[in-house]
């Protein structure tokens, strides 16, 4: 009788303690799977800025996509120019990413973030704007960067400055250099 009331006293105390634990809701499954997008988004730009501290190309093609590697023109060429365009080792970058995502039933079908930085080095000022694929259920290959360009910050600081991305003659995957 005794081992009765104690199993039982268990079971109440565990059932009580059980309600108390709240469920996870949606986007608090997708941040612990894949961080925040701002914790994405900041990851990219510290590996976009390793590949370039470095000089390691490779590095730097791997972050693309397959299908951007595919469409983009001598990509080879535009990654060996933004080597030479960048000049010291970084210190420091700040900035954020807006998203675009789609879902269905509640599952991520597709998740793009814009990084939008400012990457100081021991040399220059950089302002960096990518275009990545972070997820992509229908077409893995688009997932990882397609578009990544790259400016002093005199050049954005002027008055009739706008990004080359989007621009004529800049729509497609590639690397972009403001000089």
């Amino acid at each position: 009788m005794k081992k009765i009331k104690v199993v039982l006293c268990c079971v109440i105390l565990c059932m009580n303690l059980g309600g108390c634990i709240k469920p996870m809701g949606r986007g608090e499954r997708l941040t612990k799977e894949l961080g925040s997008e701002q914790q994405i988004a900041d990851q990219m730009m510290e590996d976009i800025a390793v590949a370039l501290d470095n000089g390691d190309g490779d590095a730097l093609k791997e972050l693309f996509s397959a299908s951007a590697l595919e469409e983009a023109t001598d990509i080879d060429q535009q990654i060996s120019n933004l080597l030479q365009f960048y000049q010291g080792k970084k210190q420091s970058f700040e900035g954020f990413a807006s998203s675009s995502t789609h879902t269905k039933y509640g599952e991520d079908i597709e998740k793009q973030l814009i990084g939008h930085y400012q990457l100081t080095t021991d040399k220059e000022t950089y302002r960096v704007m990518y275009d990545y694929t972070v997820v992509d259920k229908d077409n893995s290959d688009a997932e990882g960067l397609s578009q990544l360009e790259f400016l002093t910050d005199g050049i954005y600081q002027r008055d009739d400055f706008n990004y080359l991305s989007g621009s004529e003659g800049y729509e497609g995957p590639g690397v972009y250099i403001q000089e």
